[in-house]
């Protein structure tokens, strides 16, 4: 069982009738079969009732809470799941699955309910982690590879007319710095620094297959669709709706595994009409593993504080619930926490396979086995793409090199080449920049990218030193 296990407490809400009803299902993973702690328990929802505290995320969650555990059933539910996660000392993720026949459940706030004993937020508690599931019909496997073979594809549009709508500008070079920083070695390509974020740019970079693709726009819910605010290529204003982007996304055959939709009412807009039509939830029935979209609108200043601490987090260990559930905490001080939801189809909510420790074999040997997955390493504004894909399989005596991670040495070198080879282009990339613009007339995060880009080779080149396998220098490795 991985360290880093949930117990999965899943409550199911739909229609009978004129009401509401709700089954708990308990998931544990030390176990091979569920447990069913309640059915066909009544809840009534009252909208009317929680609208009345619509400025106030804590009585709203509160008397949320009160309607969905006001039957014993589902309070014994809740207790008899958190003393299994205690028991086991795991973290308790509460899975609402919300039906699709009715629209108006999708529109309450759900982000702020509350622990029923202990009157805990549940959504800025990584011990307690609150996802939406909606069903799909998508066969599309969601398979995981390595950590190496992350890569983030990350949008920012800030149209030069967004003035004439009365929506502030986004600072993009600070926005890219933060991500840039939060994500660490994981292989990032931008779009919106240099490249316009027009349509086009953001389906040619898809193709390269990222596994987290995250866009921060200005977007507002029509009620039956979202409307966000891309670039054309003059840096303008270019509208675009959310069902074209679902479209390109549900055709791809391998989409990225996580959506961010820094978009205000991406993921719809609570209490009004046809939250299910919103980009957020369109996504998360196509068959997107996890999508984050907001269900309402999200400051920029909010953001600027969410964003970084949740590719932080992410790139620590890869738990997309426990990520945004520390992303919303840098909130809490605010009144925006609730506004961030997350639909999460994955089982286990993790961006990357964990490596299976070694078991033993005949005497004297070892077997360390595998799937290395693919590794793709994505330049910025949708440059080469290098990957190297396959298994590997060593019977008997290991290899003397062979590190903790269970991957040979090899392995490790490979991933190391393509590190680098990801770094040269993305320097490459930004002196072309210069050589258009002059220095002098350099944008700072053109100057910005070319410094980390430099600082990656050397970090990349240094690695490859100690694994014995030194690289050539070029000539525009150094300044």
């Amino acid at each position: 069982m991985s360290q880093r296990a949930a117990v999965d407490l899943e409550l199911t809400i739909r229609p009978s009738g004129d009401s509401s009803v709700a089954d708990a299902r308990l998931a544990d993973p030390g176990s091979q079969g569920d447990a069913r702690l309640a059915t066909d328990v009544l809840v009534a929802l009252d909208p009317d009732a929680l609208l009345a505290h619509a400025l106030d995320p804590v009585a709203y969650g509160r008397m949320l809470t009160a309607q969905v555990f006001a039957d014993l059933r589902l309070r014994d539910a809740w207790r008899d799941a958190r003393r299994v996660a205690d028991g086991a000392d795991l973290p308790l993720r509460l899975r609402l699955r919300l039906t699709t026949t009715d629209a108006s459940i999708h529109a309450l706030r759900w982000e702020t309910l509350r622990d029923p004993i202990t009157d805990v937020p549940l959504a800025t508690d990584a011990r307690l982690r609150l996802v939406r599931s909606l069903d799909t019909d998508d066969t599309r496997p969601i398979r995981l590879g390595p950590k190496p073979s992350l890569s983030a594809l990350f949008v920012v549009a800030n149209p030069s007319d967004l003035s004439r709508y009365d929506m502030a500008k986004i600072d993009v070079a600070g926005e890219v710095g933060r991500v840039h920083a939060a994500l660490g070695g994981i292989a990032l390509t931008v779009i919106g620094d240099v490249r316009r974020a027009t349509l086009s740019a953001i389906q040619d970079a898809l193709r390269a297959q990222p596994t987290i693709f995250c866009l921060m726009c200005h977007g507002q819910h029509t009620g039956d669709d979202t409307n966000l605010w891309l670039e054309n290529n003059e840096g303008t204003t270019a509208h675009v709706t959310g069902s074209v982007l679902t479209q390109i996304l549900s055709q791809s055959d391998r989409p990225p595994l996580l959506v961010i939709l820094i978009a205000c009412e991406g993921g719809g807009k609570s209490h009004h009409a046809g939250p299910l039509a919103a980009l957020g939830p369109r996504l998360a029935h196509t068959g997107v593993g996890a999508v984050l979209a907001m269900q309402d609108t999200l400051s920029i200043s909010a953001a600027t504080r969410l964003l970084p601490v949740l590719f932080e987090e992410l790139a620590r260990d890869g738990r997309i619930d426990r990520a945004v559930a520390l992303a919303r905490a840098a909130l809490r001080e605010g009144t925006e926490w609730w506004i961030p939801t997350l639909w999460l189809r994955m089982r286990d909510g993790r961006l990357w396979a964990e490596d299976s420790p070694p078991t033993s074999e005949a005497t004297g040997g070892i077997h360390i086995g595998g799937n290395v997955g693919t590794v793709q390493v994505i330049t910025v504004s949708g440059g080469q793409v290098g990957s190297i894909s396959g298994s590997q399989h060593h019977h008997g005596t290991p290899p003397a090199s062979t590190p903790a991670t269970g991957r040979t040495n090899t392995d490790v070198i490979a991933t190391q080449r393509k590190r680098l080879e990801h770094y040269r282009a993305t320097l490459a990339h930004y002196i072309d920049q210069i050589a258009i613009t002059g220095t002098a007339n350099a944008r700072p995060e053109v100057t910005a990218g070319i410094r980390e880009a430099r600082a990656g080779i050397a970090r990349v080149k240094a690695a490859l030193v100690t694994l014995g396998e030194p690289t050539k220098d070029e000539l525009d490795d150094t300044e």
